[in-house]
């Protein structure tokens, strides 16, 4: 039998649901333990969906760059297009292709010191209301911060009329289609469930919203210089503009993309900080040398590469995007495996980022291993947090920024301490969040005390 007809390996799981329950209950420690075991291509079957998880780096190349066009996003991501409408997550083909160029000038490296005031305004803004000794939960204070920066660089407003009634829609709205997620069955939205109008209700609040901001930015003579304006004004090559509904989902996108992941990135690093001192020490020893006593500034960013390490490193042990998937519009070959169109193929950060192939001792926080250009030595999807290929994360370059300065801006006068025993959890959702949160204890960051 010719090799492109075997059938890749994999665990066999129960007649109905397949692995659904270990893939649901223990989702980060079964898929590395799919990988090790059954190897680069190993056949899960979740319910009735037939999907592979695909580890080998070569391999996610093949398909997220190589043979792109044979696929489209896979099922989970079309699952939040109630939310994320056709924004440039869950839209596909032509349509994909013209968002992209739309808002890619937005994005542009010339572009992006306009938005650093607003992210180190924001960050000395929140520190004026901690004290030393104060008891913060470090996950809720980073959301709190990048969704206000995301609501000025996005919308220009420094604040809604309720934000916390936003905010409260946002994940209601993420809450309700990630649980669709996890079930055999899937009902449609026009079911009236209870969890259905929930959607519904958090929807209707999130939307007015937004077309409030776009209408009045189309109402201003000088629509300003935030990332809508930059949509409002974006002109295809044919006159044409994007409608109100296309401003809508990409701002929808943009917001939680712009604000969510930076959050989880900065939780997961202050965390990592707080159980390795040293690795604080030599960070807080980089902010005094090149800031000094003042807020850094976007100048500052290539001078902080330490600050850049321990970003990358607090990506690659706890990716805020953990899981990504395509599925094939026609039959594929991939690596040796006859693939059928509509196969769900994942990829996990999650397992690529600790492959000791590549990262040894990969579950020690070591931002050093990056400082000898080892993102240029391993394989391109060895370490891919933003994702790959033509749909690599549009505000990729913003949001390694925006992560460098947070990070400088608050670590330069505050230390996070853990407090006793803390139940510190990944808790994979969309996205990977810390299920109990990050309790902390404030403290002063001492500067004297800093060696140089």
């Amino acid at each position: 039998m010719p090799a492109t007809l075997a059938a890749p390996p994999g665990p066999k799981g129960t007649p109905l649901a397949g692995v659904l329950k270990p893939f649901n209950d223990r989702r980060l420690e079964y898929l590395l333990e799919c990988a090790r075991i059954y190897g680069p291509v190993c056949a899960l079957r979740l319910g009735p969906r037939r999907t592979l998880l695909v580890s080998d780096p070569d391999l996610i190349e093949q398909v997220l760059v190589t043979d792109a066009k044979n696929y489209i996003k896979h099922f989970g991501a079309r699952m939040y297009s109630p939310l994320l409408g056709n924004g440039l997550v869950t839209s596909e083909g032509d349509f994909w292709l013209r968002q992209r160029r739309l808002a890619q000038p937005a994005f542009l490296k010339n572009r992006l010191p306009k938005y650093a005031p607003a992210m180190t305004e924001l960050a000395e803004e929140m520190m004026k209301s901690w004290e030393p000794g104060q008891r913060v939960d470090v996950a809720e204070e980073m959301t709190r911060l990048t969704g206000s920066i995301a609501l000025r660089t996005l919308f220009g407003a420094d604040a809604i009329r309720d934000q916390e009634a936003y905010y409260t829609a946002h994940f209601t709205a993420l809450a309700i289609i990630h649980n669709r997620f996890r079930r055999l069955i899937q009902w449609p939205d026009w079911v009236p469930l209870p969890s259905n109008r929930r959607l519904k209700r958090a929807l209707a609040h999130l939307d007015g919203i937004i077309h409030g901001f776009i209408r009045q930015g189309r109402a201003r003579s000088d629509p300003g210089d935030n990332l809508l304006s930059m949509l409002l004004r974006a002109q295809d090559e044919d006159g044409s503009r994007m409608t109100d509904a296309q401003l809508r989902d990409e701002a929808m996108t943009l917001f939680l993309a712009g604000h969510e992941t930076t959050a989880l990135t900065l939780s997961w690093a202050w965390y990592l900080l707080a159980q390795n001192p040293d690795v604080e020490t030599r960070l807080a020893a980089e902010w005094q040398q090149v800031l000094g006593g003042r807020p850094p500034t976007a100048d500052d960013v290539p001078r902080l590469p330490y600050t850049e390490h321990v970003v990358m490193e607090a990506m690659r042990i706890y990716p805020p995007v953990y899981l990504i998937g395509r599925e094939p519009i026609v039959d594929v070959e991939l690596g040796g495996y006859h693939v059928r169109k509509g196969t769900t193929i994942f990829f996990s950060q999650w397992v690529n980022h600790r492959d000791p192939k590549y990262f040894p001792d990969p579950e020690t926080f070591r931002p050093e291993r990056w400082a000898d250009g080892l993102a240029k030595r391993i394989p391109k999807y060895a370490y891919y947090p933003f994702g790959g290929g033509p749909r690599v994360c549009v505000g990729n370059t913003f949001a390694m920024m925006e992560a460098v300065l947070l990070l400088a801006a608050m670590g330069r006068r505050w230390r996070f301490t853990l407090e006793p025993d803390p139940k510190v959890e990944p808790w994979p959702t969309i996205t990977l969040r810390p299920r109990h949160g990050v309790p902390t204890v404030l403290m002063p960051r001492v500067t004297s005390s800093v060696g140089l």
